[in-house]
């Protein structure tokens, strides 16, 4: 693909083997936006990927753009429940996308995706409504998070080494989670710094309901006022676009959902039947236990 005719670059950042779910991540990926290239940084040989993967994806190691990422866990300071490689896992990846970005002169749009986030709308259809150079989802959500520019990312990983160099930064990452009182934020982890640095300058929320475009969300949780079903949110389809549905009975474009804890189970109903057809061709075995988990 030309430069002229990538219309951006999706990254995923991945440890550990790359099971059915992120693999259903990666394929829905490629199905909503064709024209973007993605790139996998993973841990994990190329030689390992799957071949439905594999034919998809620009892959690299994440130990050869880990310069930035090794200086940030020198001053990294781990305050949490999860594991510590998990949580400072979650703050470098930033300093990984962005070091691979410098190395492949990559100016943007980018879009960082959850493993277990699936993408519905093509990244030349989302960007130019875009308010920021940076986005959210619901004030501290880092699963959907599109930067216009690099720039715009570099200065969120500044303000990350600010945040964790000095006592005052780190000081206002814990008052966050104090004030949040929140289940989904319980102790300092990337998404109190996504809702910091979101809440100082003004981030576009790309989960909000008021907005008339598109929404991203989790699954599960607070209805944020859209129709629920056994599922979570109630995603529809009609002439191949996806929507959640707002209580008044309007429909708002479905930007992706994400799929948080155990509910990764659920993704053959959250991902296009291409994708479905796909990894039951490959890997019926895997597919078979997923369509067995999910029901």
């Amino acid at each position: 693909m030309t430069k002229s005719e990538n219309k951006g670059t999706l990254f995923f950042v991945h440890r550990g083997p790359l099971l059915p779910y992120v693999r259903a991540s990666i394929l829905q990926a490629r199905s909503a936006t064709s024209n973007s290239s993605i790139v996998l940084l993973s841990d994990q040989p190329r030689e390992s990927l799957p071949s439905e993967i594999a034919c998809q994806v620009t892959h690299a190691q994440l130990q050869e753009y880990s310069g930035s990422a090794d200086s940030f866990e020198t001053i990294y300071r781990f305050d949490g429940s999860n594991p510590l490689e998990y949580t400072r896992g979650n703050f470098q990846r930033w300093f990984h996308v962005q070091s691979f970005c410098e190395a492949h002169s990559i100016s943007g749009p980018l879009l960082v995706l959850d493993s277990d986030a699936y993408l519905y709308q093509a990244m030349d259809q989302v960007v130019p409504q875009l308010s920021t150079p940076m986005t959210v989802v619901d004030a501290v959500g880092p699963q959907f998070t599109f930067f216009l520019t690099t720039k715009a990312l570099a200065d969120f990983t500044e303000f990350l080494i600010r945040s964790f160099r000095t006592e005052s930064g780190f000081e206002r990452l814990k008052d966050f989670v104090r004030e949040s009182n929140d289940a989904g934020v319980p102790h300092v982890s990337d998404m109190a710094a996504f809702g910091v640095y979101a809440r100082s300058h003004g981030l576009e929320d790309l989960g909000a309901t008021d907005r008339n475009d598109i929404i991203f969300c989790e699954n599960i949780g607070s209805p944020q006022g859209l129709v629920m079903n056994a599922l979570g949110k109630k995603v529809t389809t009609r002439q191949g676009r996806r929507y959640f549905t707002k209580q008044n009975g309007r429909r708002v474009l479905a930007g992706g959902v994400h799929l948080q804890g155990g509910n990764k189970d659920l993704w053959p109903y959250f991902v296009d039947t291409s994708v479905k057809r796909t990894l039951a061709q490959h890997s019926p075995r895997d597919y078979a236990d997923a369509r067995r988990k999910a029901r």
